[in-house]
């Protein structure tokens, strides 16, 4: 839907520990309290000195002070997210945020204009923050009450992708905002039209599998849709390919498996992916053995066995079948052809098929030309350039299926790859 090739890492958090600058301001909401400046990382407030705004006896009456606790409540700034802000309530008889209660010894993110009670719902503050990363309207009433939006994590043509944290339990989430294009037939092969969106939306209301990224809700408007999603820390497996010298085989096997159960699902439920690349899939942690979510079903299609005609995808993953002008239906083995270039792009850090002009990769990917030579296949085993070969197959009929690729002895031999992927898929989050 937002193309994740056109996403750019825009915003980078600043570091809270170079600059000592204001990150916040709390409106005192009492004649008897100062309104503050936040500086310090955390600031406290009680009845105890050692806090730093300090209820005084002989400025409150008895009823107030019979409530608040020597520590009633800590306001703290994320110590890696500049752009959120927590309070945790530490008393007894409560500390309330826009009049609900928050519990003792737990914490909820304060977000800008949230109103801070104590005791028997009497107002102390107003917070103000200094270091929000968007506007208050940039969500909708109804999720900006539960979540605050952080960083930009992607852009694209119709919308962005943005880290949010949700208020009361602090996780966080990505929160996809999709701009709608106009409802007419002129604009219906547009991502963004009202169809395509509810067919991302129906797609990801229907899958449920620990290796494909989860929606957690859905908000409307009539301009725009809101989906919000798992948040995946570990980021894109394209990162984590450039990033490294050359992924070992053993351990680009380990995240290949999983791709590949990811695949075998989708297609048990009836949908093909049509967009499967390393951007597109997420690894949930940095550690080398990792579990991946793979992500991004703007362009997928509920197939049900049906066959598909769109031209769509990312050109450099495209199957043949999708580029040729004389073939004018394909099926889900498009998913396979991706599959053979993740793998090879995984194994020596190149794509099978690069040129200068989309007229020649068009003509390559079609012919099928491409080659396993070079220093980064020396060491490659012939196992894995045989599973490559039946991937990229041009003719769709003859190319190994999603169970075949379950089934070629690179994969099925490795019994003790195959063992710890399904150790971490049954590990309790």
């Amino acid at each position: 839907m937002i193309e994740a090739r056109h996403f750019e890492n825009q915003e980078r958090p600043p570091d809270p520990g170079t600059v000592r600058e204001q990150w916040g301001r709390i409106i005192a909401l009492l004649p008897q309290l100062d309104s503050v400046d936040l500086i310090e990382p955390s600031l406290t407030l009680g009845r105890s000195e050692q806090c730093d705004i300090i209820i005084y006896k002989s400025k409150f009456p008895p009823e107030h002070l019979l409530l608040i606790s020597k520590e009633h409540f800590r306001i703290a700034r994320d110590p890696e997210d500049v752009y959120i802000t927590y309070i945790t309530d530490l008393s007894k008889n409560g500390t309330y945020v826009n009049g609900r209660v928050i519990g003792r010894n737990k914490t909820i993110v304060l977000q800008n204009n949230d109103v801070v009670a104590v005791g028997n719902m009497l107002q102390v503050y107003i917070f103000k923050s200094m270091k929000y990363s968007v506007d208050d309207n940039y969500l909708p009433s109804s999720l900006r009450q539960r979540y605050e939006p952080s960083l930009l994590l992607g852009k694209g043509a119709c919308g962005e992708v943005r880290l949010a944290y949700a208020k009361l339990s602090c996780r966080k989430y990505a929160i996809k905002k999709i701009l709608k294009a106009r409802n007419t037939p002129s604009q219906i092969e547009n991502i963004n039209h009202p169809s395509r969106i509810q067919a991302e939306v129906d797609i990801l209301q229907r899958l449920s599998h620990p290796l494909v990224v989860n929606m957690e809700e859905i908000v409307e408007t009539d301009d725009t849709v809101f989906i919000v999603l798992e948040y995946i820390e570990g980021g894109e497996l394209s990162a984590r390919i450039s990033l490294l010298n050359l992924l070992t085989e053993s351990n680009a096997k380990f995240l290949f498996y999983q791709i590949v159960l990811a695949v075998q699902y989708l297609h048990s439920q009836g949908v093909t992916h049509r967009d499967l690349k390393p951007c597109n899939v997420l690894l949930t942690t940095d550690h080398p053995q990792t579990l991946i979510k793979v992500t991004d079903f703007g362009l997928s299609k509920l197939s049900e066995g049906c066959d598909m005609k769109t031209v769509c995808g990312t050109l450099f993953y495209m199957a043949p079948e999708v580029l040729n002008p004389a073939i004018s239906e394909y099926d889900r083995q498009v998913d396979v052809w991706s599959l053979g270039v993740i793998l090879f792009h995984m194994l020596s850090k190149e794509l099978p098929f690069r040129a200068m002009d989309k007229c020649t990769l068009r003509r390559l990917i079609v012919t099928g030309k491409y080659n396993m030579r070079g220093l980064p296949w020396y060491e490659v085993s012939p196992a894995a350039k045989d599973l490559i070969k039946r991937m990229l197959t041009i003719d769709p009929k003859r190319r190994i299926t999603v169970d075949g690729i379950l089934d070629h002895p690179w994969i099925k031999k490795d019994n003790l790859m195959i063992y710890r992927v399904q150790q971490l898929l049954n590990t309790p989050k």
